[in-house]
This record gives structure tokens, sequence and C-alpha cells, in this order.
């Protein structure tokens, strides 16, 4: 029987890694996926949408004029769906067994909300942590640490 293949997936609302393998303490990790959405702010989204209307009335009042939803958040679920589908289509290719997610709080409400049976059913854990921004060393330390006092929490 050959031991399962875990992929430890990391993300946040624009950025997104992937370890294939959690090396053993004092090996170097292997080679991860990385994947970059260029991350906009709301006014970077709003700034050629109109944001102020005149009224029907004609009686020459403008009013603000609220977007029709919120374009940052439109991005993180898109974002969200090219994962999805990434990880579809390596699953597609048996390229991993399970996945252990850790994901920012607002991305990981967004997950949870929006990933598909398929994905949620490998899914072996959930923890409510961003690590993306840390070196590859300091990741698997954190990743380690943090399944640690998980599991020390569930012993309890």
């Amino acid at each position: 029987m050959k031991p399962e293949r875990i992929w430890y997936v990391v993300l946040n609302s624009h950025r997104l890694r992937i370890l294939r393998e959690l090396p053993r303490p004092g090996d170097a990790a292997g080679p991860e996926i990385t994947w970059h959405s260029p991350q906009r702010h709301l006014r970077e989204a709003l700034h050629d949408r109109p944001t102020r209307s005149f009224s029907s009335a004609g009686d020459g009042r403008r009013s603000g004029v609220e977007p029709g939803s919120d374009p940052v958040r439109e991005d993180e679920r898109m974002f969200l769906r090219q994962v999805f589908g990434l990880l579809g289509e390596e699953r597609d290719r048996e390229s991993y067994d399970s996945l252990v997610l850790f994901a920012s709080p607002e991305i990981m409400g967004l997950w949870r909300e929006m990933v598909p049976d398929r994905l949620n059913r490998l899914v072996t854990r959930d923890l409510v942590r961003n690590f993306v921004r840390l070196t590859t060393p300091d990741l698997v330390t954190a990743i380690r640490r943090a399944l640690e006092a998980e599991d020390e929490d569930r012993s309890v």
C-alpha cells in the first residue's frame, strides 16, 4: 500500500501556495505550486464607474451611485473558482489523495461557501491561518506547529 499523498493548500484572497508534501524535519521542501492573482482595491475597481447620478425628478439633484456588487469580493470568488479548477484538474490526474487547507479568515468563509462537493470530500483539515507570506522553511514549520496544536486540542 502506497502512502497517502497530501497536498497542503495555503491561500488568501489573491495568492495560492501548494506544498505537494510536508518534508521531514531538517529536509528541504520540494517544489511548490504558486499562483498569484492581481490584488485590486475597491478604489481601483470603481475608478472607471460613475459615482454620481442626476435625479430622475429633474430638479438637478445628484446622488451617489452604489455599485451593484462588491467588485473586490467578485475578484476573490473568481480567484477561488480558478483554484478549484486547478485542484480539480490535478485530482483528475491523480496527483494527490487529500488536501489540508490553510486560509485567511475571509477566504476560508468563501471557500466553505463555494467549494465543490468533489473537492470538499478531499479536505481532511481546514485551519484559519494566513501563512501565505512566510518563507518556505517557515511555512513548513508553521504548518507542522498548527497541525500539532490541533492534534493536541482534539485529544483533550
